[in-house]
């Protein structure tokens, strides 16, 4: 098996081609997970055209087999980009749960001064009083919570979880949509 110009380019293609469909299934995935349909429907239809397109070059030359390593190294990297992409997008909506001993109450009032919707609960640890903090808040805004944690260095377990819908309470988005139409 020789290697030309033309399997060099054909490799790079596929590769690419196929980092660019699998990015756009996961993409496509969580799109319609977070209840997006109509935007996951877009990104389904050029997901089928590249897979499509791909996917015949290399049935149609399945003699040579550097063509399907390319196209399971594309698939490979199409899911760690994909993932990466995700996470910088961050659609949808988050619960944050953080249990912090009682010493700390002034946090509630930091995160709720950063905009934060804060309920708290009273609890009993292994080590005495604490709290639990909920707060319910958009995926892109979660690294705000640790980082405010780490800069006041205050010790608390926090832990995260997807939200898939949700009805009433506080909404930091319609609340500042609210105190602009005021002013």
């Amino acid at each position: 098996m020789t290697i030309t110009v033309e399997t060099i380019l054909m490799c790079l293609f596929i590769f690419f081609a196929r980092i660019c469909d699998v990015t756009f299934m996961s993409i496509r995935t969580i799109l319609l997970t977070k209840g997006m349909p109509k935007l996951a429907a877009v990104f389904g239809f050029f997901e089928v055209i590249i897979y499509i397109s791909v996917l015949g070059k290399v049935i149609s030359t399945l003699d040579n087999p550097i063509y399907l390593i390319s196209y399971g190294l594309g698939y490979s990297a199409g899911n760690y980009v994909g993932s990466k992409i995700e996470n910088m997008l961050a659609f949808g909506d988050a619960q944050v749960r953080i249990i912090l001993d009682s010493e700390y109450h002034s946090v509630v009032d930091g995160l709720r001064d950063k905009g934060f919707g804060v309920t708290v609960f009273k609890g009993e640890g292994r080590d005495g009083q604490r709290e639990m903090l909920l707060i319910n808040l958009k995926r892109k805004r979660i690294k705000e919570i640790y980082e405010y944690f780490n800069e006041k260095n205050i010790k608390a377990f926090i832990s995260t979880n997807d939200i898939t819908s949700y009805s009433g309470g506080y909404h930091v988005s319609s609340r500042r949509f609210i105190d602009k139409v005021k002013k």
